[in-house]
This record gives structure tokens, sequence and C-alpha cells, in this order.
């Protein structure tokens, strides 16, 4: 049987270096064209473009007794639909997953940044998103972990955490795992370095001000209140 790792964090969080971390070593996860970090596979199972059958054979077509599915769709999966996959999942595999999170504030202005920049939208980068914010309700951090929580063992990764205390959090994660990671691929999030092929990540052009983060902290502090009550600790 496989080991499944689901990582369901939330886009712009520092997935990438997360499952770079995975691929330095071989037996743990590829990345190849054939087999993509993100398949988005049970996005389309969902909306039953796909049965269930076809994730389950895709993931025992890739190589190696470790496999992962990064894909972060997996953070918008409803309830029922995982109340309706889990027991097959667990059945054919020894399912395991991690969310990785990002102050939330500043994962949502990454995510923004990177839509305004995609989509050409009007108005500067700020002013697009003061708009979102007031039209746009940001996701639940402790929704999706509730709803993986309740069928695999799940890991929840603060970012900032993991990467500003390796030696301490690194050593977590592989004992979660179940599998020695010695260390972490950079992180441009973390030390705002344009890393050699991290481009990609490297989306925040247009510094978010000291005074409107605090405006959408305020505006946001339903997520950090949820986390707190959820965890007792306030990461960020």
């Amino acid at each position: 049987m496989k080991s499944l790792l689901i990582n369901a964090g939330i886009g712009w969080c520092g997935t990438s270096p997360l499952f770079r971390t995975l691929c330095r070593s071989n037996d743990y996860c590829i990345k190849t064209k054939e087999f993509p970090k993100e398949p988005d596979i049970l996005t389309q199972v969902q909306e039953r473009r796909l049965p269930l059958s076809h994730y389950i054979d895709y993931l025992n077509s890739l190589p190696g007794e470790r496999v992962t599915d990064f894909s972060n769709s997996n953070a918008y999966l409803s309830e029922e639909f995982l109340e309706e996959i889990a027991p097959e999942l667990s059945k054919n595999f020894d399912v395991k997953c991690t969310i990785i999170y990002r102050d939330p504030v500043k994962q949502y202005y990454s995510m923004t940044v990177h839509d305004h920049s995609l989509f050409q939208k009007t108005g500067t980068v700020i002013e697009y998103f003061r708009e979102r914010l007031q039209t746009e309700n940001p996701p639940s951090y402790i929704r999706t972990y509730r709803l993986y929580a309740k069928h695999f063992p799940t890991y929840p990764i603060v970012m900032e955490n993991l990467w500003s205390h390796e030696t301490q959090e690194l050593p977590k994660l592989s004992e979660f795992l179940n599998y020695p990671l010695l260390k972490l691929h950079p992180n441009v999030y973390h030390d705002g370095v344009l890393h050699e092929r991290l481009q990609d990540q490297w989306t925040d052009k247009v510094p978010l001000n000291i005074l409107d983060y605090r405006i959408a902290r305020s505006q946001m502090s339903w997520i950090y209140d949820e986390w707190e009550k959820e965890f007792d600790n306030m990461p960020w």
C-alpha cells in the first residue's frame, strides 16, 4: 500500500517550496511532465467528470511508494465529498494530510497581486486589494483543517514558523511523515530573496504598506480569531 500525502494548503502559502523539500529525496516524490505537482483530479471527481478510480489509478501509476497531491484546489472540496471518498482512499492508501498556512493578510495579498497581473485588472494593486476585501470573503483556514482532520492524520504547518525555526520544526514534520527531511528548500515568501527557479512565486512586486496591512487584518480578524480558538495560539 502506497503512502499518500495530500497537501490541502491554500495557494501562495509556500506550497511550492514545501513540495520541493520533499522532492530533494527522489524516493519521496517526483515531479515530471506526466506527474505534476498539482494534478487537480479530485476537483474533477467531485464535479463527476471523472470517477474516483481514475484518481486511485493515477496515484498508483506514480513511481515510488510515497506519492503526493499538492493541488491547491484540495482546500475547496466540500464536506460531503470528503465524507464520500475518505473510506475508499484509506482502503487504498496510507493517507496523511499537511496544510501549510501563511499570515492570512499576506497570503490574500499575494493571491490578489497574482490575480491582478494575470487578468490585467484596472486600477493599482492596492486599490484592487481594498476592493476585493469589500466584495469577497477570504477562505477560512480552520474549515479546511477540520474537513481533513476528521478523516486523516492532519498536520497544520505555519509557514513562517517552519522556515524561521527549521532546526526545531523540520524534525516534527519528519516525525509526522515518518520520513527524515534534512533541509528545507528556499522560500521567497520567507526571506524575500528571488531564489533560482522561484520566479513564479515572486508576485509581490508592489509591497503591502503597514496601514493597508492593519486595515486588512482588522477586516479579516475572524480568520485569526478562528485560529486562536482552534489551536490556542497566534503565530502571526
